[in-house]
């Protein structure tokens, strides 16, 4: 997992690099794609704007657990996404005699996006602009401290790359509006197609004082589906 330690505004200084990587990438056939499935494995301080890192009611802790994601592209420039995480709290509870266990955490990211290619405004074609809204809800049962049963919204940014015939870059910006919780995370990523459609990924957050990290692998399969398209209607 990426450290504890890493201080304010480390997360400017990553945008700042990938940004400088992105645009300058080389032309190639497909851009990013927006009709998946995949799954990945997270460890992280914060998920959905839920920080239990800073209540002590939940002892301080941070989640651990899996993501099942899709998307799927509708027209050229909008699609529809969809994550479901289901983990647990890490040491968020406490029994009777002082000792701390695991707390189980589920909740469900869904929301529309528009992809808008940068050659619409004379930059490179193979890299997108993505702005999405979400709806979140969010549910953690306590068998000792207050339950967390909310649900909001998310409002994001994203740059994805296609920086090779294979490989893919992202750096965007989440703010979170969930329950009491609001918080903004900034979010790093490298995606590898290593067969066909079959993709490696791995992202992460870096916002202040909160970190992330997931490992996992996608599978893009909209030409299977939609011909020499990666959306429902061109």
């Amino acid at each position: 997992m990426i450290s504890r330690y890493l201080g304010p505004g480390t997360g400017f200084a990553i945008t700042a690099v990938m940004a400088s990587i992105l645009l300058p990438a080389a032309v190639w056939a497909d851009g990013p794609g927006y009709t998946y499935l995949g799954a990945s494995y997270e460890w992280t301080d914060v998920k959905y704007g839920v920080n239990p890192g800073v209540d002590e009611n939940f002892n301080f802790g941070k989640f651990e657990g899996a993501n099942i994601d899709a998307s799927l592209g509708i027209l050229g420039f909008m699609h529809f996404n969809a994550q479901v995480f289901s983990g647990d709290c890490l040491n968020c509870g406490t029994d009777s005699s002082g000792a701390e266990f695991d707390q189980d955490f589920t909740a469900y990211k869904i929301g529309l996006g528009f992809n808008l290619g940068l050659d619409l405004i004379g930059l490179d074609e193979n890299t997108d602009f993505v702005l999405r809204g979400n709806y979140i809800d969010v549910d953690m049962d306590s068998q000792t401290q207050g339950s967390i049963k909310d649900d909001g919204w998310s409002a994001e940014g994203l740059i994805r790359s296609q920086i090779s015939e294979n490989a893919e870059v992202l750096v965007g910006y989440e703010y979170h509006d969930v329950g009491t919780a609001k918080n903004s995370d900034v979010k790093v990523g490298l995606a590898y197609r290593v067969w066909g459609g079959l993709t490696l990924t791995t992202n992460a957050i870096v916002f202040d004082d909160d970190t992330g990290f997931d490992l996992g692998i996608r599978w893009y399969f909209g030409k299977l589906l939609f011909g020499d398209r990666d959306s429902i209607v061109r």
